[in-house]
């Protein structure tokens, strides 16, 4: 059976815990606690970067999107934002280049080492959809 959630928040940093609160309504008793975990540093991570990256010119009204489903074999969270968007595979190949020391600039790894599916899409109403899946197994 699968549940899914829906969210509407501006673009603010200080909305990452509503973000975070909103994810843990999704009934996860039966997910591995490493799995959860995973999708929430990852939820964190494309929600910053929705706000610092994709928004970074836009009004803090613009909206995110947000939508995260469960079911008995996997969790999809998707992010929607209205920012230009880009290559996401170029930008992972490009990962090895970052500065180790660097403050910023390994999000998207962190994020596809979080997770077994990420994409980054132009959708047909003009928005951009980054969605994250991460597969488990049930605990009883």
């Amino acid at each position: 059976m699968t549940q899914t959630i829906f969210l509407q928040v501006t673009t603010s940093l200080s909305d990452l815990v509503h973000v975070l609160n909103w994810f843990e309504q999704l009934p996860h008793t039966s997910v591995p606690n490493a799995d959860w975990l995973r999708c929430k540093t990852a939820l964190a991570e494309v929600f910053t970067n929705s706000v610092r990256h994709a928004h970074r010119d836009m009004s803090s009204e613009t909206p995110i999107s947000l939508e995260a489903s469960l079911t008995d074999s996997y969790i999809e969270i998707k992010v929607f934002d209205f920012g230009t968007g880009f290559d996401l595979s170029e930008k992972l190949s490009k990962i090895d280049e970052v500065d180790v020391m660097a403050l910023g600039g390994r999000g998207l790894d962190l994020i596809s080492q979080m997770v077994d599916v990420f994409t980054y899409d132009k959708i047909s109403d003009g928005r951009s959809c980054m969605k994250i899946v991460r597969y488990y197994v049930p605990i009883s």
